[in-house]
C-alpha cells in the first residue's frame, strides 16, 4: 500500500513475524478491498471498476471517512463535491505566488523554530 495506508483503521502484519505472500494472501488489510464484492454503488455496476478497482482506499478515507465509499475524485462518487470544492480554492486562494515562502536552508531553519 501507499505511505498514507498508515492512516486506515487496519493493522497489517509485520514482515518479520509472516511471509510475504502470507500478508499477501490472508491478512484482513489486503483482502478487505480485494475483487468487486466489497464496493459500494456507484463503483459496483460501474463499467470503469475493473480499470481503477474503485479508486484509492487511502484516499476515499483521508476525504470521507470511510475507505469503502467510492475514490472522491471519481466524478461519479457522491463526495466528488469536496475535490471540485479543494480545487476552486486553490484556483481562487488568498495568496498570490510573491507570498509563497520558497524552500531553501534559511527559510527551512526558521520554520523549524516555529
Amino acid at each position: 500500500p501507499c505511505h498514507s495506508a498508515r492512516q486506515l483503521p487496519v493493522e497489517f502484519p509485520n514482515v518479520r513475524e509472516h511471509s510475504i505472500e502470507h500478508i499477501w494472501r490472508h491478512s484482513f488489510g489486503f483482502n478487505k478491498f480485494r475483487g468487486y464484492d466489497w464496493m459500494p454503488e456507484p463503483c459496483r455496476s460501474c463499467d470503469e471498476k475493473e480499470r481503477d478497482f474503485g479508486g484509492c482506499r487511502c484516499q476515499a478515507f483521508m476525504l470521507t471517512g470511510a475507505a469503502a465509499n467510492a475514490d472522491p475524485v471519481c466524478s461519479k462518487s457522491a463526495h466528488h463535491g469536496k475535490i471540485l470544492a479543494a480545487r476552486d480554492q486553490a484556483d481562487h486562494g488568498a495568496l498570490g505566488l510573491d507570498q509563497l515562502q520558497h524552500r531553501n536552508e534559511k527559510a527551512s531553519k526558521l520554520i523549524l523554530k516555529v
